[in-house]
């Protein structure tokens, strides 16, 4: 094309979910020798090289997790892929979306795209993006794929004008795709010229790094005082006995937290927990106890916490005999902390007394997603809420990596937070700890509704167990049970069909209608969605730890339970139904707090 002279240098800036393949893309069209690192960090990249005649910028910009709404990505993800066009020289020609062909492109994961690129770059930003498939080994048939996926994705690419492209790791005509691909972007850019950012937008962002670097610097600072301070406490080579209970959500990496600090498989990590389990180990010298217990629901208030968790986490109190000293609670870097979420923890660590907060360290799992920045700025970038229960730690904090787990020195400096801790405190947490003041008393009907919501949320998991068990592995023979989409409670699956399966049953209740073009900030939600939203939620929440766990490779699920049955599972979605009409709630997706 005579246009593409026009354009002697191309910049791009690669978006896309985690998993997306957006780093093998980068290495495709630049080579194998620039690079691009996994899509895990909160960090731009940027690699520059000469490809087919013309210098060529790409940036890979962070990543959100598939099924993620915009609330529930770290605010310093948000601020990064703002500020990442800036590194394109006289900014960014085109956006390319990178989307995995291995992996099936759900309802949620189109609305969490839309979500992100449009309020992160605009609603221009349609008018400078292609999407590019890739499948990391051989082509996929592309049309084959587009028509499996049904309307999320076909959707998806109406916004995108349409314009697709394929590219794959062991396609032996690479060059030819990669012009083929840089023919599609001259076309764009002829039709629509360049991308233009918002400048004030773009200030704002800037501005943001400035002062979360300033308020990062100064939490460093005073984290040093206070570690020299308490040292000096500990004198004579002092080193007392460790009873670590460990507290937290649904998969923050708690198990593997446990064994990362014992340098053993002691805990089964990767599943949910549902029995408080206890093991012990001489670690640095030291002898280490520690009881892993079973986590609450990061989006659900702490009273649909189910009564066996609980008693569980009690119990765990007595299992750190004679008491626990030292409690880490658990969190993980790759998800934002709101004020829900704030609320939500106070709530569930009031079963342990007010004087809890005294033998707490908070600890953040997945280091590794930092990149270069610190835990700091994690903790400055969220805000009020984080910061607040920092504050309520007394200043105590921690974060481990779930990666090179023979890096000792981790584990050094937390087991030294926890001496810090302990040489500070004359007692220790009661196995029958005090309560300040009695919980409001709740209804029969209150709890006659938890526990539905509780029966829900464990029949759907097991529903998911199953799935991932016989479906992401390919076993298209199998019969499967009325299906109950990831996140069907709070919205009808858009009319998609999945090769070798069976389409719900047209009979199934509709529980929301989507939104005419499915962005979740476009629709007048009703007050009976609230607990839905928190469904769909956990729901992809718990399929990115797993696939996080699984190192992206969900298909090789092994191990699940059986088939729930399904006429059980459909009448405790009536019954939850039934009480979701009479309920109100303000728990929902957005969040005024902190937004990039």
């Amino acid at each position: 094309m005579e246009e593409a002279s026009s354009l002697p240098e191309l910049n791009g800036v690669l978006v896309g979910s985690k998993g997306s393949w957006k780093h093998l893309v980068g290495n495709i069209i630049l080579g194998r020798d620039c690079m691009f690192t996994t899509d895990i960090s909160a960090e731009s990249e940027k690699r520059e090289g000469t490809v087919c005649g013309r210098k060529v910028t790409l940036v890979k910009a962070p990543s959100w997790w598939r099924g993620y709404p915009l609330c529930d990505t770290p605010a310093l993800f948000k601020t990064e892929m703002m500020l990442c066009t800036s590194l394109c020289p006289a900014g960014p020609h085109a956006f390319i979306l990178v989307i995995n062909t291995n992996l099936v492109f759900k309802e949620s994961y189109r609305r969490a795209t839309v979500e992100h690129l449009q309020t992160l770059y605009g609603q221009s930003v349609w008018d400078h993006t292609i999407i590019v498939f890739c499948s990391g080994l051989a082509c996929p048939a592309i049309d084959d794929y587009i028509q499996s996926e049904g309307v999320p994705l076909q959707s998806l690419m109406r916004q995108c004008g349409n314009r697709y492209h394929v590219l794959c790791n062991e396609d032996m005509n690479s060059v030819v795709k990669v012009k083929e691909l840089f023919d599609k972007i001259d076309a764009m850019v002829l039709a629509n010229g360049s991308y233009e950012s918002d400048g004030q937008l773009m200030q704002s962002a800037e501005d943001k790094r400035r002062e979360v670097a300033q308020k990062a610097a100064n939490m460093q600072l005073t984290s040093q005082t206070q570690k020299k301070k308490l040292r000096g406490l500990i004198t004579g080579g002092w080193q007392p006995e460790l009873r670590i209970l460990i507290l937290g959500w649904v998969f923050s990496g708690k198990s593997k937290a446990a064994n990362t600090i014992l340098n053993a498989e002691e805990f089964q990590a990767g599943s949910r927990t549902l029995e408080s389990t206890v093991r012990s180990g001489e670690v640095d010298g030291r002898r280490v106890t520690i009881v892993d217990t079973p986590g609450w629901w990061k989006f659900f208030p702490a009273m649909f916490t189910s009564p066996a968790v609980k008693s569980e986490v009690t119990r765990a109190v007595s299992l750190c005999s004679p008491s626990p000293n030292v409690i880490l609670l658990m969190f993980p870097l790759d998800t934002s902390f709101t004020e829900k979420q704030l609320e939500i923890t106070l709530d569930n660590m009031k079963l342990l007394g007010e004087s809890v907060w005294r033998h707490v360290i908070v600890v953040f799992t997945f280091e590794d997603c930092l990149g270069d920045n610190t835990i700091e700025h994690h903790i400055a970038s969220e805000g009020k809420p984080l910061c607040t229960l920092i504050k309520l730690c007394g200043k105590r904090y921690h974060c481990l990596r779930s990666k090179n787990k023979d890096d000792r020195t981790q584990v050094t400096e937390l087991l030294e937070k926890m001496e810090e801790m302990v040489a500070g405190k004359l007692f220790y947490l009661s196995a029958e700890p005090e309560r300040d003041e009695e919980p409001p008393s709740e209804t029969a009907e209150g709890k006659g509704a938890a526990k539905e919501v509780n029966h829900e949320l464990d029949i759907e998991w097991d529903r998911q167990n199953w799935e991932m068990s016989h479906i992401v592995k390919g076993n298209g023979s199998m019969e499967l049970p009325p299906l109950m989409e990831v996140g069907e409670l709070c919205k009808k699956t858009e009319e998609q069909t999945v090769p070798g399966h069976n389409q719900a049953k047209s009979s199934e209740k509709t529980w929301r209608k989507s939104s005419r073009h499915g962005e979740a900030h476009d629709v007048q939600r009703p007050e009976l969605t609230a607990y839905s939203m928190m469904l769909e939620r956990e729901w992809n929440r718990r399929e990115t730890c797993m696939e996080q766990n699984l190192g992206g490779n969900i298909w090789t699920i092994k191990g699940f339970q059986s088939e729930p049955d399904a006429k059980e599972k459909l009448r405790s979605c009536e019954k939850v139904q039934a009480w979701l009409e009479t309920s109100s709630s303000g728990y929902g997706c957005g969040s005024s707090v902190h937004e990039a």
